[in-house]
């Protein structure tokens, strides 16, 4: 992306210290000068993501979320080696948020151009996330229409 000259911001429920953890964790070089924290869930508020345990964990979106990466549907060909791949990384960390709410808010991807939105995706329920290579792919889609 940065080929590109498209800034990364990764926003995260949590705390300064957890975020900076967090990168170390996953050994994400420089992390920590591209991940914003959101303790107040301040922006996710904002952008109206997905939250709740009814509107996210227990939606019909999460089984069929979880089926496609298990079989491979759709665009989750390597769904359940990239899920193990996570898990592997997660076997150590356990990252708790601030809130308790906070436990079921769902994310999302999005460009911006100054306060205009050019992509949103909200997930709608666990497991619904874009995946990376689509994301990256989107978003460089939709910022290269900017210029």
């Amino acid at each position: 992306m940065a080929e590109n000259n498209i800034d990364l911001v990764l926003v995260s429920i949590g705390k300064p210290e957890v975020g900076k953890k967090l990168m170390q964790h996953l050994n994400i070089e420089n992390g920590d000068e591209w991940i914003f924290v959101d303790p107040e869930n301040a922006l996710y508020d904002a952008l109206e993501l997905n939250s709740g345990v009814e509107t996210t964990f227990f939606s019909i979106e999460t089984p069929f979320a979880f089926r496609d990466r298990f079989f491979g549907t759709n665009d989750r060909k390597d769904g359940m080696t990239d899920l193990l791949d996570v898990l592997g990384k997660w076997k150590d960390a356990v990252y708790i948020p601030p809130k308790q709410s906070q436990a079921f808010q769902q994310g999302g991807v999005f460009i911006f151009q100054g306060e205009d939105t050019a992509f949103a995706h909200y997930d709608a329920a666990a497991g619904t996330h874009l995946e990376v290579q689509v994301a990256i792919d989107r978003a460089i889609e939709a910022a290269s229409k900017l210029k």
